[in-house]
């Protein structure tokens, strides 16, 4: 059994869905594939305006277990070849999880608090024997594609966007439905002690963090629903 990351950025334009909503197309196909699905993760980039990014300047790590091993994979840069949006710069990183190096992690933490070179996320790649393509217009996506990868192999910056139903949660539930799911609880107390009995109200939203390998759900009580809250929530969920 073979853990397997796929690294995608830059595969928008100004008019199309983002980069997220084609992980999460990747992320299905490789189930329609047999893979078993780990998660989808989104990773934070420098909004920096020397970069020639489209909206949020975010990439994603699809992680799927596979038992053909790498070349199962293979598929995903025809895939996002073809389903990158015109005018797009896409870059894909594919790699097992075990080979994702030092060298590689190191990279990616650096992309995320200055300006990175594709020179400098091609020598990274080659130095963990990683493949990194462009798919197409610059190729300036094999930066966000590669630090993508690293950033979810390390385990510790990152956000699931999609794992095993997550889109699937609303309403209140109980913290046994996100233990199920493999997803811990974090709390912030302010004095609330957590019951067994307790309630969470997912908000309509509810999006881990990636901390130390794990998707983690940080929350606090919120006496307006009289349940837990997540912190991470979308800008129009006022503080309850």
């Amino acid at each position: 059994m073979t853990k397997i990351l796929i690294g995608i950025d830059d595969t928008d334009n100004e008019v199309s869905r983002g980069t997220g909503h084609l992980a999460r197309r990747l992320y299905e196909e490789c189930q329609n594939k047999g893979m078993k699905p780990i998660g989808v993760t989104r990773h934070q980039f420098p909004t920096d305006p020397r970069i020639p990014y489209t909206s949020h300047n975010s990439g994603a790590c699809i992680a799927v277990i596979c038992e053909q091993g790498l070349d199962a994979a293979d598929f995903a840069f025809d895939f996002i070849a073809n389903h990158a949006a015109t005018g797009s710069d896409p870059g894909l990183c594919l790699a097992k999880c075990d080979d994702v190096n030092d060298d590689v992690i190191q990279f990616s933490k650096t992309a995320t608090k200055r300006i990175v070179t594709m020179q400098e996320a091609f020598t990274a790649a080659r130095s963990a024997s990683i493949c990194l393509r462009g798919l197409g217009g610059s190729c300036l996506g094999v930066i966000g594609a590669l630090a993508s990868v690293g950033l979810h192999a390390d385990g510790n910056e990152g956000r699931f966007i999609d794992l095993p139903g997550l889109r699937q949660l609303s309403g209140q539930v109980n913290a046994h439905t996100f233990n199920e799911m493999g997803i811990q609880l974090k709390y912030k107390c302010n004095g609330r002690i957590p019951q067994p009995q307790d309630a969470y109200d997912t908000l309509g939203w509810v999006r881990p963090g990636l901390a130390n390998g794990k998707p983690v759900l940080s929350v606090e009580w919120s006496n307006n629903k009289n349940a837990w809250i997540p912190i991470d929530r979308k800008k129009n969920r006022p503080l309850e």
